[in-house]
């Protein structure tokens, strides 16, 4: 037992000075860093450097600290190496005074490197097709990155190469891959040797196709919209336009298109793909309310396969304060030339301004979506039971034919900070083909976005209209225009710009402009301030429209299906303040 007791002695005696040395270890809360280095380089230092990253740690030990301003001479050398500069001169020093602790690193990068030699070669069967290969070599000799003489970055370097190899497997040559790779730099010299060899690999063409996940709905869904043929050349945008256009049939929740590349002649490339099917019925709910047509509900049913034949049904009714409208209609599977067909009735009410109308629809429709591009080509019959007031009715009836074509170049369809969008419709009906009138109506409307400094936005609007019918008592109300509220000119109620009625009903007139002007600015998180002005008015002509005013202020909130917003307009002519709001939401 005593032999046992001084055992622990001895070790308790060894142990004491470690526990004094770890008391007694210098720490620091936070420190200061100057890097005193150009602007062009300041900012790549900054997010990388050990030193400048811990600067606001808590109990950082001094010696932990000192070693890493130790090795930032190091670490920066690294990091300006991948923006070419080879021989930078880095010094960078730890001062203490009292109990604050200070870092200064000093830059000096050189001269920057440059490309001085590219060697950039093609191998594999792609040397078997001249043209393309020639087309192909120019195309990547005339890279930016690759000129002889400009400045040589790493990352420049990097995506040069990921850019180089895509455009080789986006077409023909799938299986291509990068066989030498090499940035050879002098540094007295200042320039770097460029080497890139790619090995195209095989030609690849399509192989067959097959289809997988297809159980509660024909195959023939699917199939129909595959035009790659057997033998045709492989193109990867095709493959990714097939997944688009599948993404987009009503049957297919998801859709993943892959190829199998063969190793051995002859080489195919047969496409997979692989479904996800969507549920054969749906039933949508919705709500919500806007002071254009106040309260409003809705219910919709789809039903996904008529006939076994992949035809959609669908019927939505929707009940608002101000209009209501039951429509019915039988979609088809998107045809081989890109459009889609439908068949529709529809019955529409509203009591608006004092006008109330009564409309029943029937129709044929066409539509076709090109990336940025929508067009849908209508014909239609429609008749009408208009009430003007004071015991007038109207019935109004047309067989029309419409043309509809909207073209969206946005940076961002949630949140759109640059880009446009543009709408152009044209059609008409002849009263010698059941229409109690003749008319063409032509109908366009623009909106612009744009960045203003770094943070604002500027959004534009135009709309303009017009209806070449003699007489305006025989044209259905959809085929002439009204102005007023959200969305049209703010500070004015909804449609309540148009043609005065003697009772003081607003009836729809021939001719239509509007316009808007509105500066955004973020005020807190996913909230804009907005300040406005809009003018327009709808008028039975050109010399009886009157420009109306509205201006104001609102608040946008950036939500995650996109923006919704609130004003409060003050209509100049009508010296009125009114409230502009619009919230929806399904269930």
């Amino acid at each position: 037992m005593p032999a046992y007791f001084c055992r622990c002695l001895l070790v308790l005696a060894l142990s004491a000075p470690i526990w004094a040395l770890a008391d007694d270890v210098a720490r620091v809360d936070s420190y200061d860093v100057k890097i005193d280095a150009p602007k062009n380089v300041s900012d790549l230092l900054e997010s990388y450097l050990d030193v400048y990253r811990w600067r606001k740690q808590k109990d950082l030990a001094v010696d932990d600290l000192q070693a890493a301003v130790d090795r930032t001479p190091q670490d920066a050398t690294n990091l300006l190496n991948t923006e070419g500069y080879f021989s930078p001169l880095v010094k960078a020093t730890l001062n203490h005074a009292g109990d604050r602790y200070s870092v200064d690193v000093h830059v000096e990068t050189g001269p920057v490197t440059t490309v001085r030699k590219v060697d950039f070669r093609l191998t594999g069967t792609v040397n078997d097709d001249v043209p393309y290969r020639d087309n192909l070599l120019q195309r990547l000799k005339t890279d930016p990155a690759l000129k002889e003489g400009s400045v040589f970055t790493q990352s420049q370097w990097d995506a040069y190469k990921r850019r180089a190899l895509t455009a080789l497997q986006n077409r023909r040559y799938a299986a291509a891959f990068i066989s030498e790779s090499q940035a050879l730099v002098d540094p007295k010299a200042n320039a770097v040797d460029l080497t890139m060899v790619l090995d195209s690999g095989p030609f690849y063409r399509y192989g067959e196709a097959s289809i997988s996940g297809m159980q509660r709905y024909p195959e023939q869904i699917v199939r129909d919209q595959i035009h790659l043929n057997p033998g045709d050349e492989y193109r990867r945008y095709q493959l990714l336009q097939l997944q688009s256009d599948l993404q987009d049939i009503p049957q297919v929740a998801t859709a993943i298109v892959d190829t199998q590349l063969s190793a051995e002649p002859p080489y195919t490339a047969p496409i997979d793909i692989t479904i996800q099917e969507a549920p054969l019925q749906k039933l949508g709910l919705a709500a919500g309310y806007s002071t254009n047509t106040r309260y409003r509900g809705q219910i919709d049913y789809r039903y996904n396969n008529v006939a076994n034949r992949g035809w959609v049904w669908t019927t939505k009714a929707t009940y608002e304060g101000l209009e209501q409208s039951l429509i019915t209609e039988l979609a088809f599977p998107k045809q081989e030339d890109g459009y889609n067909n439908k068949l529709y009735v529809n019955a529409d009410h509203s009591d608006v301004q004092g006008l109330v109308t009564t409309t029943y629809k029937g129709g044929f429709s066409k539509s076709r979506t090109d990336r940025d591009i929508d067009r849908t080509i209508t014909i239609e019959y429609q008749a009408e039971r208009r009430d003007v007031g004071d015991g007038q009715i109207d019935t109004p009836h047309a067989l029309t034919a419409n043309y509809k074509w909207v073209r969206r170049d946005l940076d961002s369809q949630r949140d759109p900070h640059r880009g446009n969008v543009l709408q152009l419709e044209g059609g008409g009906a002849s009263g010698q083909l059941l229409s109690t009138q003749t008319f063409v109506r032509l109908y366009g409307k623009g909106s612009v976005y744009y960045p203003v400094g770094e943070t604002g936005i500027f959004l534009g609007r135009l709309e303009l209209g017009q209806n070449f019918a003699r007489n305006p008592d025989g044209v259905p109300t959809d085929w002439l225009f009204r102005a007023g509220g959200s969305g049209s000119v703010r500070g004015y109620d909804y449609q309540a710009l148009g043609v005065k009625a003697d009772d003081g009903t607003i009836v729809p007139g021939r001719v239509l402009a509007t316009s808007s002007a509105e500066y955004q600015h973020p005020v807190y998180k996913d909230w804009r301030g907005a300040v406005f002005v809009d003018y327009g008015d709808a008028a039975d002509s050109w010399q009886s429209w009157e420009g109306r005013t509205g201006v104001g202020v609102g608040a946008r909130w950036i939500s995650p299906v996109g923006s919704i917003g609130a004003d409060l307009a003050y209509g100049v002519q009508d010296r009125k303040i009114r409230f502009h709001f619009a919230l929806g939401m399904a269930f």
